[in-house]
């Protein structure tokens, strides 16, 4: 969850604001409500997520959460990097 949290941080950060706009939001009054309920629906799978590992309904860890079509995590962990 760490490594997607930053994920997300780093995406949002990395927008390069021109020097005069500097300290000026370049967020819409829309885009955060956007961004908001993108949170809301996150914080509703992830206590999804936590009641069926309660009720010890079998989860897919290897689902990919932010979507993003890369590697996922597992995939990392099970590579056999002597080979490289």
């Amino acid at each position: 969850m760490a490594i997607g949290l930053s994920k997300l941080f780093m995406r949002t950060i990395s927008q390069n604001p021109k020097e005069s706009q500097a300290g000026v939001s370049l967020w819409t009054l829309e885009d955060i409500q956007k961004a908001q309920e993108k949170q809301r629906e996150l914080n509703l799978e992830a206590a999804e997520k936590q009641r069926r590992r309660e009720n010890g309904e079998e989860i897919d860890e290897d689902e990919d959460e932010y979507g993003d079509g890369w590697i996922s995590d597992a995939a990392f962990a099970e590579a056999d990097l002597d080979d490289l």
